[in-house]
C-alpha cells in the first residue's frame, strides 16, 4: 500500500511551533506506523527564503528578552484583522513560492501548520499549484491569540480552549472549523502513563522526596536563583533541570552541590517522564511548556513570562486555580510551603484543576484527523487547474 504524505509546515521562533509539530508527528507514528510519510519543513530556513526573513526567528528571540515593551506594542498594534491582512500580504510575497515549491515537491495529502506566519501564504501557495490538498492549522497559546492566526485560508483550526475559541469566532472563522483539541503535545503524556514512584526509581531519583522540575531555556532569567530556594526547605525535596539549551544555566550547574539531590540535563529528549515523575513544574508561560505540564497534571509556578500573547497563558493557568505566578525568590518559597502546609491537601487540588483542563491526548486526536483526510484524499487528490492539467502533467511553479 502506498504511503499517505502529511507536509507538517512549522517555525523555530521558540520552542513551541515545532515541539507541536514533532508532537503530532509523532503520533502519527505511533498511530500508523510506516503507513505515512512525513516531512517536517521550516520555510524560513530555506535556501531560496528572501534575505530579510532570515533573521526573523532570531530577531523575536532578542525582541521579546531586551525589548519586551516594543514587542509588546508591536503585538498590540497588529491585532486586528484588518492590520494582520496587511501583514500576511507581505509574508505571501515573501513565503508564497517557497511554499509553493515544498508542496509541488513532496506532493502531500494534507497539509498542517503550526505558526501563524504561515496560514495565508499556504493558501496563496496551494492555489498557485493549483491543487486541493486540506490545510490545517495547531494554535500554539492558550488564551491571547494574535489575529494572525486566523484568516480565512486554512480548512481546520485545532485550538487550545473555549476563550480561544472566543477569539477565532470574532475574527470571522466559522464554528464548524474549529476543533478545541488542546495544544499537542507528546502522546506519551498519553500512552505511557506510570505510577510516579515507580517512574522515579527508573530515573534514579528517590521515591519518597518531592520532586520539583524547573524547565528553563534562553528566555528564563534567575532560574538559579528560585533554586537555591530549596535549600534547607522543611521537606525533603529534590530537584530536576532541564536547561533546555541555556548553556550557561547548565555549566553553571554542573557540579554545583546543594543540601537536596539535583539531576541537571541541557538538552532532554525524555520530557514526558520527568513531568510525570515530579511534583510541580517551575517554568516560564510558553503555551506549549504549560500544556505538558497540565497533561502530566502538575501544578505549576510560573517564574516568568514574555509580553504579548504569555500575559494570557498566566490568566488562564491562574483562572483555573491550576498554578500560581511569582514574582521573586521569598514569593516562590512561600507559595511551595503554602501548597504543602499540613497534609499537602492543597498541593493535590492544583494538581486536580490542572489535569482537568490538560489534553495529553491532543496530539492523537490532531494526528486521528490527519489520518482521516488523508484517506479522504485517496479518490480524489488533486483537483485540475483552469489549464485543465492535473499535478502529474503541470509544470512546475
Amino acid at each position: 500500500m502506498q504511503k499517505k504524505r502529511c507536509l507538517i509546515i512549522t517555525s523555530d521562533a521558540g520552542f513551541g511551533h515545532r515541539s507541536a509539530a514533532l508532537s503530532v508527528s509523532k503520533a502519527l507514528e505511533v498511530l500508523y506506523p510506516n503507513q505515512v510519510e512525513i516531512l517536517v519543513t521550516n520555510p524560513i530556513q530555506e535556501t531560496d527564503t528572501p534575505t530579510v526573513m532570515k533573521p526573523i526567528e532570531k530577531g523575536y528571540d532578542r525582541s521579546v528578552r531586551f525589548s519586551p515593551g516594543l514587542y509588546r506594542l508591536s503585538y498590540e498594534v497588529s491585532d486586528s484583522r484588518m492590520i494582520s491582512e496587511v501583514v500576511e500580504g507581505a509574508l505571501t510575497l515573501m513565503l508564497q513560492k517557497i511554499i509553493a515549491n515544498a508542496i509541488w515537491d513532496f506532493r502531500p495529502d494534507v497539509i498542517l501548520n503550526t505558526n501563524e506566519m504561515f496560514n495565508t501564504p499556504i493558501g496563496k501557495a496551494l492555489h498557485d499549484v493549483s491543487v486541493k490538498v486540506p490545510a490545517f492549522t495547531v494554535v500554539t497559546d492558550l488564551a491571547d491569540v494574535h489575529a494572525l492566526w486566523f484568516p480565512p485560508e486554512p480548512d481546520r483550526f485545532y485550538i487550545a480552549n473555549e476563550w480561544v475559541k472566543v477569539k477565532a469566532l470574532e475574527s470571522g472563522v466559522a464554528d464548524e472549523k474549529i476543533v478545541i483539541s488542546g495544544i499537542p503535545v507528546s502522546p506519551d503524556f498519553a500512552l505511557n502513563q506510570v505510577e510516579k514512584q515507580a517512574l522515579r526509581g527508573s530515573l534514579g531519583l528517590d521515591p519518597q522526596r518531592l520532586t520539583v522540575l524547573f524547565v528553563g531555556s534562553n528566555r528564563v532569567s534567575n532560574l538559579q536563583d528560585y533554586l537555591q530556594t530549596l535549600e534547607y526547605f522543611p521537606t525533603p525535596v529534590q530537584a530536576v533541570v532541564i536547561a533546555g539549551g541555556n548553556d550557561e544555566l547548565y555549566k553553571s550547574l554542573i557540579g554545583r552541590h546543594y543540601d537536596f539531590p539535583l539531576e541537571v540535563r541541557n538538552f532532554e529528549k525524555n520530557v514526558p517522564q520527568w513531568m510525570m515523575a515530579s511534583d510541580v513544574l517551575v517554568t516560564k508561560a510558553g503555551g506549549l511548556i504549560i500544556s505538558e505540564g497540565l497533561a502530566a497534571g502538575l501544578p505549576i509556578l510560573l517564574i516568568d513570562y514574555l509580553p504579548g500573547h504569555e500575559e494570557g497563558n498566566v490568566r488562564y493557568l491562574l483562572s483555573h486555580q491550576a498554578g500560581a505566578l511569582v514574582q521573586n525568590e521569598g514569593e516562590f518559597r512561600a507559595m511551595l510551603r503554602y501548597w504543602l502546609e499540613g497534609d499537602g491537601s492543597r498541593l493535590r487540588q492544583v494538581a486536580r484543576a490542572s489535569a482537568q483542563i490538560g489534553h495529553p491526548e491532543a496530539a492523537l486526536k490532531v494526528a486521528k484527523d490527519l489520518w482521516d483526510a488523508m484517506q479522504q484524499q485517496a479518490e480524489v487528490k488533486l483537483l485540475p487547474s483552469k489549464a485543465g492539467g492535473y499535478f502529474g502533467l503541470m509544470a512546475k511553479p
